[in-house]
């Protein structure tokens, strides 16, 4: 027999692999106490916490999209206008968000 990393099975005609994974009981009483709130067991609990976090990843991997209307195609974006009564705060997280958005490379 193969160890759990790398052990096969078939649910529902889709091939699955088996994974260990070692929490601390901290982690698993963490885990658990999630996993009752959501009538899970810990496992489906567990697999559905790895599911999110991979499609959050994937998510991010595939960038922001800018539509744009066709006229302001090639235009350089100008100053960034501050809302009445926009805190410091806010205009710096707003200024930081534009100039990454700008800063991304067009689409081919």
């Amino acid at each position: 027999m193969s160890n759990a990393g790398s052990l096969e099975t078939v649910t529902r005609g889709r091939e699955k692999i088996a994974v260990t994974v070692l929490l601390d009981p901290e982690s698993f009483r963490a885990l658990e106490a999630v996993a009752e709130a959501e009538s899970l067991s810990t496992s489906e609990m567990a697999l559905s916490a790895v599911i999110r976090d991979l499609e959050a990843r994937q998510e991010v991997a595939r960038g922001v999209s800018m539509f744009v209307a066709a006229e302001a195609l090639g235009l350089a974006p100008g100053p960034l206008v501050r809302t009445e009564g926009e805190s410091d705060e806010r205009f710096a997280q707003r200024s930081a968000l534009m100039d990454q958005l700008f800063a991304m490379p067009d689409a081919e």
